[in-house]
């Protein structure tokens, strides 16, 4: 894992703490079906597409009943998110990602959401002034957990996918990685285990953000020794 000049980073769960709005626009997206309490656990859904989530939440539904709980949902997450926006960010993530963009590391969010969706939550945010560029699912021809958001990025940023690590707190994140050909650092502050992030092929696991900084200072580190 040395010579890394770009982080491709998750956005909930992984730079803001937003799983339990999703949650509740998940609930509130289902209601009018009569499909609350959920019978699926959604909380393992989070950091997947919604084309996926919701025929699964609402297996009797159809694309119209899709489509109509797609957009409920995306419009009670940001009702719940952005007006309280900056006081979602995990303590640490703004001068982590300061620090990074200082260094001239290449900065990606690598999400599930559609693009625009995710950059009103890092404008929100103000995350949005350290990152370099905005993947969202609606962008590659898959998403997650297949390669190609991640090498989306990756070429975007005119970078090789060696030079490059995904961070993410999902197992989906860390498959990406893997299929993309990139080390995958698995972070627990969000909605998976440790052992579920290994599983799925995360090299690495962090508990901390302090903890995740001092590991990219130091992949960061040895990049920028090597092009010296």
């Amino acid at each position: 894992m040395s010579f890394v000049r770009g982080v491709l980073l998750d956005l909930d769960g992984t730079l803001v703490d937003t799983p339990s709005a999703i949650m509740d626009s998940f609930h509130e997206a289902c209601a009018p079906y009569g499909a609350v309490p959920l019978s699926y656990d959604a909380s393992a859904l989070i950091g997947k597409p919604l084309d996926t989530i919701f025929p699964l939440l609402l297996p009797h539904g159809d694309q119209r009943v899709w489509e109509e709980a797609k957009a409920v949902f995306r419009s009670s997450f940001a009702r719940r998110t952005l007006t309280v926006a900056s006081s979602l960010v995990f303590p640490g993530v703004d001068a982590l990602l300061a620090d990074l963009a200082a260094k001239g590391t290449a900065l990606a969010v690598v999400t599930s959401k559609v693009t625009h969706s995710a950059q009103e939550l890092m404008e929100a945010s103000g995350l949005d002034r350290h990152i370099d560029l905005v993947i969202g699912h609606d962008q590659a021809a898959r998403g997650k957990p297949a390669p190609d958001p991640a090498l989306l990025a990756c070429s975007s940023l005119g970078l090789e996918p060696a030079e490059c690590v995904v961070v993410g707190d999902s197992p989906d994140d860390a498959a990406m990685a893997v299929a993309a050909g990139m080390p995958a650092v698995g972070v627990t502050w969000g909605v998976s285990s440790a052992a579920a992030l290994r599983s799925a092929g995360a090299a690495t696991v962090i508990d901390t953000v302090s903890d995740l900084s001092v590991h990219l200072h130091g992949l960061t580190h040895t990049a920028e020794k090597a092009k010296k």
